[in-house]
């Protein structure tokens, strides 16, 4: 595996289409009822560099760790134009049953930025022949970032295939990173390394089960 901090060890998907940040957080929209995989290319450079930074830290290469903060910095003020924020509450994530429970979840809704995604087999999959070549397609067309193509073979194959997005809160990401730079600027390396900790404990999992047969409004449309 390269540098890239990846959430999760699966297929990597770019095409999710923004909810709007105008959104009222009482919508019943979740993530893949409005479009079908689009990743922030800025919040993945973001929380590569934040998990790099901590590595060097550790390391005790405090220089690069710096430079990475910086990165990790500008990446998350991209971010914020890259056109993949969504504003939503945590309360309305659908966290996989897997995830760990017990977080009180705040209903105030917050910007966030999807950042990794992957999709599973559900339980109810018979593989057959055909199935299994639909399914070769679907990861063929989200690694091109052609998440509309995808979404029209997972429901012309019948698939049953689960989409989970890895999402961090935005401005408290950026909070983090600011509160790690300022540390390293002082000589803290370790609480530097602890605000960068904070920023990915920040992260949430979105999942939708049986894709297939979830009721959409442009996914398809925004294939390539």
């Amino acid at each position: 595996m390269n540098a890239r901090f990846l959430l999760f060890a699966g297929l990597m998907c770019s095409t999710l289409a923004p909810l709007p940040v105008e959104a009222e957080s009482g919508a019943p929209l979740k993530v893949a009822e409005t479009d079908f995989g689009r990743l922030s290319v800025d919040g993945m450079s973001a929380f590569e560099n934040i998990h790099l930074a901590r590595m060097a830290i550790f390391d005790g290469n405090t220089d690069q760790a710096a430079k990475f903060v910086i990165d990790a910095k500008t990446s998350l003020a991209n971010a914020k134009r890259d056109g993949a924020v969504f504003l939503r509450a945590e309360a309305d994530l659908r966290t996989p049953s897997q995830a760990p429970v017990g977080r009180d979840k705040d209903g105030t809704p917050v910007l966030w930025i999807p950042i990794d995604s992957r999709i599973d087999i559900g339980e109810t999959f018979q593989p057959t022949a055909e199935k299994s070549a639909a399914i070769i397609t679907v990861r063929k067309h989200l690694m091109k970032g052609e998440g509309g193509k995808a979404l029209d073979v997972v429901r012309s194959a019948g698939l049953d295939v689960d989409y989970t997005l890895a999402v961090a809160p935005l401005e408290k990401s950026i909070a983090d990173v600011d509160d790690a730079e300022k540390r390293i600027a002082m000589g803290d390396y370790y609480g530097a390394s602890q605000a960068l900790r904070h920023a990915e404990a920040g992260i949430r999992l979105d999942e939708i089960d049986d894709v297939a047969n979830v009721k959409s409004g442009s996914a398809a449309g925004n294939g390539k």
